[in-house]
């Protein structure tokens, strides 16, 4: 155990006591990577860098570190430390930055391969003609359609868009479009959590862009986390897919990117044969990954104007979609600039363009459109902002809660319990998660709707805070916990989606959508003992974080009062903005909500640069 003044990243840097030049930047860019970063620009902000390290002497001179028998470069990686140009690493996590930019690369030449012969198989597919013929009319550019060209030509391709525009939508057709090709198409549907990535495969099973000869295929797919996917070796860093055995298929389609930190993609990539197709979904402007790297931020800005693509592109588009007036730019010419396409129009926001208008200006930082959601003028049955953190407006939000504790069917509570979620910035406090949950808890035991006796009291919500893979459980899974009527016991009851999905198949075949018998609605859940589930948290109230993925009709999104946070970013509010989908209250000051919109996630890493 460490002395309690002495920090892990003093720690790792006194195994360099020796190397005094070295030692700031070994503590540094240890403390970076804590915060999330890859490396530091040791030309950046100098003093900022180095003000935590207590030692007497030190050097700021970083033409010091190409004397360092410790530090390498991109032809020496077996030495701790590398600079590769104004940037310092630990070596490992260049290394990780390196297999990434080479798998992409590596993807992408042998996607060119096949160009060719992809685009002619466009040109004469039954199914792209009808989505050519059905595009949305009403924009300039479908851009769901250009995306789904690509997707298929190309071998290496990033889907990014906001909430509602239709980036599952978007799979959807680019998998028709596979299937068609090749009816045996081996498809793996992948994300961080599998919560994430059970969303997908929803999302994908009902979609209606799915001809009924691909229905079952679709809805057959099964969901992985990434690390199921990669089948992780039990305490190993490691994974049983790599490059000597990658991972066996075809297509393989990863949603939350922006979720994926540096050294998962990392294994990720190397996993994924140079013959696969990898299509990663996810929207640039949330929250990145818990560890280090803005992994999917740093790949799109790559690409300075998106949606503008090489010449040879254009020519190739234009004889698939001569419908569609594409643009180029001689300038954007990186290595991602036609593997990359921004859907721009959001779909879901158009009866409540309130909330599109309000992240929209949150992630450009907007002011006085910001400004405006203060003066009290706008459609408050959309947004509300309250600066005093009112109590009357939480508890008329709270009292949303007790429409699942009155609902008697297990299957519908649970579904009417996410209808509506608190979202906190913190977990401490007054203002954070813990804080909010016992007021909740508090107000509803005080209404008779709860009773605290128990830790697994009766209609107390839970979210699952680990993967359980043996239960096909994820981090992420919501649950209430309430009696079994045949044996009086506590249960933790979840909603089955497998089955959900089965009944769904059922419905559409069958043409009995909307009539549910009783069998059908029990057969809808299943639960499990409190004691075989320790791993839990009671949910009225989570992280901005933790809602990645999820979606709510009402959202009440509880500001910290303190503006010093660091957590206190553009990215983080317009998460939080982005979950509601037809109310949403702040509670918040002015201060406090446009200091987060001002403040960015910063995280230092050298792929931009390098790609």
């Amino acid at each position: 155990m460490l002395p309690k003044d002495i920090t892990p990243h003093q720690h790792f840097a006194s195994f360099f006591r020796n190397e005094k030049d070295l030692q700031p930047y070994a503590y540094a860019v240890s403390k970076s990577l804590a915060e999330g970063s890859i490396c530091i620009d040791v030309n950046a902000d100098r003093k900022k860098i180095f003000e935590d390290h207590k030692e007497d002497r030190i050097n700021l001179k970083s033409n010091r570190l190409v004397e360092s028998p410790l530090v390498g470069n991109e032809k020496e990686i077996k030495k701790p430390f590398i600079l590769h140009g104004d940037n310092f690493y630990i070596t490992r996590y260049f290394n990780y930055e390196t297999q990434i930019i080479d798998g992409i690369e590596s993807l992408i030449k042998r996607g060119a391969e096949n160009k060719v012969q992809r685009t002619s198989h466009l040109r004469n597919s039954i199914l792209f003609t009808k989505l050519v013929a059905e595009r949305d009319h009403n924009l300039e550019v479908d851009w769901q359609l250009v995306a789904s060209a690509m997707a298929f030509i190309n071998n290496f391709t990033i889907i990014t868009g906001g909430p509602g525009t239709g980036k599952t939508t978007t799979v959807a057709k680019v998998l028709t479009l596979l299937y068609e090709e090749n009816p045996k198409l081996v498809v793996k549907l992948a994300a961080p959590t599998g919560k994430a990535a059970m969303r997908m495969k929803e999302s994908l099973a009902n979609n209606d862009m799915v001809p009924s000869e691909f229905k079952n295929d679709i809805s057959g797919l099964k969901p992985y986390t990434i690390h199921r996917l990669l089948e992780y070796k039990h305490q190993s860093p490691y994974f049983k897919r790599n490059s000597e055995n990658p991972v066996e298929a075809d297509v393989i389609i990863v949603d939350e990117a922006s979720m994926i930190d540096v050294a998962l993609f990392a294994k990720l990539i190397a996993s994924v044969s140079p013959e696969t197709r990898l299509i990663l979904l996810g929207d640039q402007n949330q929250l990145a990954s818990v560890e280090a790297g803005s992994l999917l931020g740093d790949l799109c800005n790559t690409v300075k104007n998106k949606n503008q693509f090489s010449a040879d592109l254009i020519g190739e588009l234009k004889v698939i979609l001569p419908q569609l007036d594409l643009q180029t730019n001689a300038e954007n010419d990186t290595m991602l600039q036609d593997h990359l396409v921004e859907l721009q129009h959001s779909y879901r926001f158009v009866k409540k363009p309130e909330l599109g208008e309000l992240s929209e200006a949150v992630i450009s930082n907007d002011i006085p459109t910001i400004e405006n959601f203060f003066e009290g003028n706008r459609d408050e049955k959309t947004i509300v902002v309250d600066q005093k953190y009112e109590e009357n407006i939480f508890q008329k939000f709270i009292k949303g809660f007790e429409a699942y504790i009155t609902e008697k069917d297990v299957a519908r509570a649970i579904e009417k319990l996410n209808e509506l979620r608190i979202l906190a910035v913190i977990r401490e406090g007054n203002q954070g998660v813990a804080g909010l949950n016992a007021r909740v808890e508090k107000y509803l035991a005080k209404k008779g709707k709860i009773n605290l006796s128990q830790v697994f009291y009766e209609n107390r919500p839970v979210i699952v805070t680990r993967n359980h893979s043996d239960l096909n459980l994820f981090n992420g899974d919501v649950g209430i916990v309430r009696k079994d009527k045949d044996t009086g016991k506590m249960r933790i009851w979840f909603l089955d989606e497998e089955k959900q999905l089965d009944d769904e198949r059922k419905k559409t075949e069958t043409g009995t959508a909307g009539v549910e018998s009783k069998e059908a609605v029990e057969k809808k859940v299943r639960s499990f003992s409190p004691g075989l589930l320790t791993d839990v948290e009671t949910v009225f109230a989570m992280t901005v974080h933790k809602s990645q993925g999820s979606e709510f009709e009402k959202v009440l999104l509880v500001m910290p009062k303190s503006e010093e946070l660091p957590l206190l970013t553009r990215e983080l509010l317009y998460t939080g903005i982005t979950r509601a989908k037809e109310e949403l209250k702040i509670q918040g000051t002015q201060e406090v909500i446009l200091k987060a919109s001002e403040g960015r996630v910063m995280r230092a890493s050298g792929i931009t640069n390098r790609i």
